[in-house]
């Protein structure tokens, strides 16, 4: 029985220390200097247009690769398309659900064309910078990934007009 303990606390013990700490392997993010492009639900996606809505708080993002949509028109973006809210400033947000303590900051993948009502993937792994805010359009930088299968993740830069 003791060594039956010992062994068991030995394996524990390597086990434990064996692990290494996901934070000292970088950051979880690797922005490319291209165009945002990738996939949402398996699909081939690169933004087109977008548009940012802004409070004093928060900037709403809303990224597409309808080449027809009118960006500060309401509903006007068709087919698959990413949207999220950061902070109102220039700022690196790292993505992150705490189920705990119902907290986060997410990212979302529509496919309109999955189901009924579409589908609505969210991305919980990854970061979007914000480089510039002017009066009239927002800049940044995205690679966020849906952390199950990935077949939704995007990395890229993106530019903005920001709608009143």
């Amino acid at each position: 029985m003791k060594l039956t303990s010992k062994a068991l606390f030995l394996c524990i013990a390597i086990l434990s220390f064996g692990c290494g700490d996901d934070d000292t392997d970088g950051p979880s993010y690797d922005f490319k200097d291209q165009v945002a492009q990738g996939s949402i639900n398996g699909q081939s996606w690169t933004f087109v247009s977008g548009r940012a809505s802004i409070s004093e708080e928060q900037l709403s993002i809303d990224l597409a690769a309808d080449s027809d949509a009118v960006p500060c028109e309401a509903f006007s973006f068709a087919g698959l398309k990413i949207f999220f809210t950061v902070d109102n400033k220039v700022v690196l947000t790292e993505l992150f659900f705490d189920l705990e303590n119902f907290d986060g900051k997410t990212a979302t993948f529509y496919d309109p064309d999955d189901g009924e009502f579409g589908l609505n993937i969210i991305a919980v792994e990854g970061a979007i910078e914000i480089l510039s805010i002017t009066d009239n359009e927002v800049k940044g930088r995205i690679d966020v990934r849906d952390g199950h299968d990935n077949t939704s993740s995007v990395n890229g830069n993106f530019t903005v007009e920001i709608c009143q």
